[in-house]
């Protein structure tokens, strides 16, 4: 499974993998990737820009879409220097978390390379989950802070609603150094701009070297899809 045979000139045989390997390798990134459903086929393209009602969310949103897109149409030339994006918004739902998600699915399927998308509180919660999980070094904690290093990509949603303490400052700096200094891709979203990060000055510091600020509309399109969903709902369920 995976190959298929082709004969050379002098009669011997030889392997070529089949499109099947290259699905079913893009397949374990995408289940690897743990993108949650909600977002599962999204792409930078699918964006809706409809979605918002006045036309400066409109055009915010539409500037974004061209630079996320953009992005990604480039991301070979730029993952060498292991530069991310920073999505934010005042306003809770107003697209930044699926527009990361198109982003992720966007660089798996065309490059095939591996994304992890997750939370800062997951993050967290990883991070202390580890100190009850035995492994051959004796040091969970450190093993899944090498592993989270060293992912390609990883998405971070909702960056900055963590409350700040020292422990939780110093894990992220920990991580986030430990990405920059490998120029690894980091992609953030956040309901406030880099600078009002309620983190360690540090901390900010790298985010601010590792992301290229991405603002978008100050409008919550999440509602809006809710009412449309509950719509097409009801039509379903009254036959039409």
């Amino acid at each position: 499974m995976g190959y298929t045979f082709s004969t050379h000139e002098n009669g011997n045989e030889y392997a070529v993998p089949c499109e099947c390997l290259d699905l079913l390798i893009m397949q374990n990134k995408l289940e690897f990737a743990n993108i949650p459903p909600e977002f599962e086929g999204y792409t930078v393209d699918s964006f809706d820009l409809s979605l918002y009602q006045s036309p400066e969310a409109r055009e915010k949103a539409r500037m974004a879409k061209l630079l996320c897109a953009n992005y990604v149409r480039d991301f070979l030339q730029i993952q060498p220097e292991g530069k991310g994006l920073y999505l934010y918004s005042h306003t809770k739902g107003s697209g930044k978390t699926r527009m990361a998600a198109g982003i992720a699915n966007d660089i798996i399927k065309k490059y095939r390379i591996s994304v992890k998308f997750t939370t800062g509180l997951q993050i967290l919660g990883e991070i202390k989950n580890s100190w009850h999980q035995d492994t051959k070094d004796g040091d969970g904690e450190q093993r899944f802070i090498q592993d989270i290093i060293r992912v390609p990509v990883l998405v971070i949603d909702d960056i900055g609603v963590e409350k700040s303490t020292p422990w939780v400052d110093e894990k992220f700096y920990e991580i986030l150094d430990g990405r920059m200094v490998c120029k690894q891709v980091t992609i953030f979203t956040s309901n406030c701009q880099m600078e009002a990060l309620k983190l360690d000055e540090r901390t900010v510091s790298r985010i601010i070297k590792m992301a290229l600020p991405v603002p978008f509309p100050d409008e919550s399109v999440r509602l809006k899809l809710a009412k449309s969903e509950n719509k097409e709902l009801y039509k379903m369920l009254l036959g039409g």
